[in-house]
């Protein structure tokens, strides 16, 4: 699997028309993620008529903190390609961890241009991280099942990614787990 730095560098070598019509998949896990560029171009691409009966993608931004880089991306289950890729793609394996897929820029509704994706890119807020439970959390006195509950309502399950529900309800769990 590619890190992100790595797949960041492969989304900015876009230099001419022929290779901003690429979308870059990665494979991380059982998922593919789609990043920058290729993410935008998938939203796009799933926004035209002809793909209306296609799912749509949940949008994620994050930064980087090393460098204070941020991106976005978008996934999808490796067992839904159909649901979110036209079934005439052609894909190109570049490794085992990537695929590229060409796609018809005259189908969009939009230029692809750097104005535009950038203008896309910034409407999405960067998604805070979780602070995940530490050691000494253990050595807190335990959250109260009314408290847990409070924390299960405030929770906007509805603007979070799937993985970061995931971790939630992991979250969730490990805090029940303690007040047994």
């Amino acid at each position: 699997m590619a890190k992100i730095a790595e797949i960041l560098s492969i989304e900015k070598e876009r230099s001419d028309a022929s290779t901003q019509q690429i979308v870059h998949l990665f494979k991380e896990g059982g998922f593919y993620r789609a990043y920058n560029w290729s993410a935008w171009i998938l939203v796009m691409m799933l926004r035209t008529k002809e793909h209306d009966e296609k799912k749509q993608l949940c949008v994620s931004r994050k930064t980087i903190k090393s460098s204070g880089d941020d991106f976005v991306f978008v996934g999808f289950p490796l067992k839904s390609i159909n649901k979110f890729i036209p079934q005439d793609a052609q894909f190109t394996p570049v490794n085992d961890s990537q695929i590229d897929m060409v796609i018809d820029p005259t189908s969009f509704d939009t230029e692809l241009s750097i104005d535009a994706f950038e203008e896309w890119k910034q409407s999405f807020p960067i998604s805070e991280k979780r602070e995940k439970p530490t050691d000494t959390a253990a050595n807190q006195p335990r959250q109260g099942l009314t408290a847990l509950m409070s924390e299960v309502l405030k929770y906007p399950l509805e603007s979070r990614t799937p993985l970061q529900n995931m971790e939630f309800i992991s979250y969730l769990k490990q805090q029940l787990a303690s007040l047994l």
